[in-house]
């Protein structure tokens, strides 16, 4: 014989709390512009829902040139050879749809000129829309690894600013 079960008071667990940030970073190559687009825009609708920032890791084409801010660095050809522009407008055109999402709060952070794998040193100098070199050796260069650091700083510290930069400091 079954035994006769009495209703209990069941109570659902509280929703889950959504993340304080995401952090998106994507590239394609060859260059996917479409892809990028969307899928940024798709991110940012979503987090705007949520109320979670966004922490958009992007190109280094969408800076200005260093002694020339009229010059898009995606056009400056001493910092984005030929075979690499595609993907250098396909992260200004990134940058650009953060700008026109108006709900959602985003920093765009792009990287210096170069990025190469090497020794995580947690020093790096901070900037805003134009291209930085380092102050040692006139590159434009950070390690995969500061680029981490520096990602996780504006996560834990942001800034005010909604277009930063980084690049190796000695």
């Amino acid at each position: 014989r079954a035994a006769a079960h009495r209703p209990r008071h069941c109570t659902a667990p509280p929703p889950p709390r959504p993340p304080d940030a995401v952090i998106l970073s994507v590239r394609t190559f060859p260059a996917d512009q479409e892809f990028l687009v969307g899928a940024t825009r798709t991110v940012l609708d979503a987090a705007a829902r949520l109320g979670t920032r966004v922490l958009v890791v992007g190109g280094a084409g969408a800076l200005r040139s260093p002694g020339d801010p009229d010059l898009p660095v995606a056009d400056n050809r001493a910092y984005v050879p030929d075979e690499y522009r595609a993907v250098a407008l396909a992260g200004t055109a990134q940058l650009r749809t953060c700008e026109a999402h108006a709900d959602a709060a985003w920093v765009y952070l792009s990287p210096p000129a170069e990025l190469e794998p090497g020794e995580r040193t947690g020093r790096y100098r901070r900037g805003t829309d134009t291209l930085l070199t380092a102050s040692d050796d006139g590159r434009s260069w950070i390690s995969a690894e500061d680029l981490a650091v520096a990602v996780v700083d504006e996560v834990e510290n942001p800034g005010t600013e909604r277009h930063i930069t980084v690049v190796h400091r000695p």
